[in-house]
């Protein structure tokens, strides 16, 4: 069975994608990640922050730690102090937590009062009418410029018949000859030849006319009687056409993750392939 969710080491990575890929331009640089990845505070003590990242303001470079909460249920204030307590400890100046279940209240009060930035990021559902499940990301035009030798036939003589309608023709195309033992010949193979024999020869518009032997007798069946089949003998003639067609094609990709920044109300959303989108806020 295919896996279709994800894992906290996921999670975090995907965590650090985002914020990579969205401070880029603006200067901002991954300086750590992982559960291996620490930061030693003014205390002495080690502390794990799962994503790192800095910026340059001048001479001064800013810090941001990033928590990532790959839980079931929602953060409570107690993930926020102990964030808060690393931010100061570590001279981190600004703190994001992100997570899939959301925040308590009091988690949220007491973000906002320490500026810590909350964010929640999920995996998109079926019931998420606000969000577009399907992007549109461009039109892919192609055009084709095919030339195209094909035999055009003109007549089909079989000695006791001699068919020249176009339509009569057409229909050859999906005929049987049929020998005494009653063996179906299909006469598409036939009017096959007959193509591949006059591009092989090569003379546009040159009319000329093919036989094909008979080894035993045939017959051509109609609704109303049978056709004896004297000889096989199609004329016709090569034509050229050039085919110049243009196709356009719509590109899209399919929304994995949503991402909403609970207090300036920013939304993202995330495809598999890695594209990110901005929303426009409420």
């Amino acid at each position: 069975m295919a896996k279709t969710k994800l894992d906290w080491e996921e999670y975090e990575a995907i965590t650090k994608y985002i914020y990579e890929s969205l401070g880029s331009q603006y200067g901002i640089k991954v300086r750590g990640h992982g559960r291996k990845f620490k930061v030693k505070g003014k205390s002495g003590v080690e502390h794990q922050v799962d994503v790192l990242t800095e910026q340059s303001k001048g001479e001064q470079i800013l810090l941001t730690a990033i928590e990532c909460k790959y839980w079931n249920k929602k953060v409570n204030k107690d993930a926020v102090m102990k964030l808060s307590k690393i931010m100061e400890d570590s001279d981190i100046a600004v703190g994001i937590i992100v997570c899939k279940a959301g925040f308590t209240r009091d988690s949220q009060t007491f973000a906002e009062h320490e500026g810590i930035k909350l964010v929640e990021l999920r995996e998109v559902e079926e019931n998420d009418g606000e969000f577009q499940k399907t992007i549109e990301i461009g039109t892919l035009d192609i055009q084709f410029d095919v030339e195209i030798l094909r035999g055009t036939v003109t007549s089909i003589d079989f000695g006791s018949i001699l068919i020249a309608d176009e339509k009569e023709i057409m229909e050859m195309y999906y005929a049987y000859l049929y020998n005494l033992e009653g063996r179906k010949i299909p006469f598409v193979n036939y009017l096959k030849e007959f193509s591949e024999e006059i591009q092989r020869r090569g003379k546009l518009l040159n009319t000329d006319t093919i036989n094909y032997p008979i080894s035993s007798k045939l017959f051509w069946k109609l609704p109303d009687k049978e056709v004896p089949v004297e000889k096989i003998a199609i004329t016709g003639f090569l034509i050229k056409i050039d085919n110049r067609l243009k196709r356009s094609f719509s590109l899209t990709d399919q929304v994995w993750l949503i991402m909403k920044e609970l207090f300036n109300k920013r939304k993202l959303t995330l495809s598999k392939s890695g594209l990110i989108w901005n929303l426009p806020s409420d």
